[in-house]
């Protein structure tokens, strides 16, 4: 405004080197506005780390599940996710600058997640470029999810078709179980027919932790061929 003024109304010399110098503060400018849009200028990088305990996606409290939506081909996923079991619905992962990593056998189920964003470095330089909005201007985000090894990673196709197998199955399971379990405790009062009653209840608890170990293992294999 300045050099457009003092350039229309300029009639005398000192005049002519103002709207000479309001110009020159104009292009400097200008380039500083264009080197912080393009460039950065004036910014830098940090990185905010947090770290959160995993619940299950599953509203099953007898599974552990961390399920995921792909996106186009699938190879990209994004994560569906809950870190208390107060959440009601499991929240996804973005799907810009943000990649995510599993992390399987791990000794604690939690998501450890690194945002790394553009700042000002200082106050003068948010003074001079703070109307861009571009301070705390995501750059990239990594998120790693670590799950124990009962844990369960599939996509939430994968989770329906587990669910519905489940329940198809349930009453040949419960009969099969009961066969299973029955034969570990004859097996084991063979072997030791003075057996009491704790005994045979431990073995109980041992052998039907087995079998649904077991019947669970099948139905993930077909879930997840």
């Amino acid at each position: 405004m300045a050099f457009a003024l003092t350039n229309i109304f300029a009639k005398k010399a000192w005049q002519t080197i103002l709207s000479v110098i309001f110009a020159a503060i104009f292009l400097i400018s200008l380039g500083f506005i264009t080197a912080n849009d393009h460039y950065h200028y004036g910014m830098k990088k940090v990185t905010e780390t947090t770290t959160q305990t995993l619940t299950s996606s599953a509203d099953s409290k007898n599974m552990n599940l961390l399920l995921y939506q792909p996106l186009g081909n699938g190879t990209e996923k994004v994560y569906l996710y809950k870190t208390n079991e107060s959440q009601k619905k499991p929240k996804p992962t973005g799907t810009d600058h943000v990649t995510n990593v599993v992390k399987k056998d791990q000794a604690n189920a939690q998501l450890q997640t690194a945002k790394t964003y553009w700042i000002y470095k200082n106050d003068t330089a948010k003074l001079w470029f703070g109307l861009s909005s571009k301070n705390h201007q995501l750059v990239k985000e990594k998120n790693t999810f670590n799950v124990k090894k009962d844990w369960l990673v599939l996509s939430t196709d994968q989770a329906k078709k587990l669910a519905k197998l489940v329940q198809t199955n349930k009453a040949s399971m419960q009969t099969a179980g009961k066969a299973f379990v029955q034969e570990k405790v004859r097996a084991a009062m063979m072997q030791n027919p003075t057996m009491d009653q704790a005994t045979q209840q431990k073995i109980i608890q041992q052998a039907t932790a087995e079998y649904q170990q077991q019947a669970m293992a099948k139905i993930i294999a077909e879930v997840t061929k």
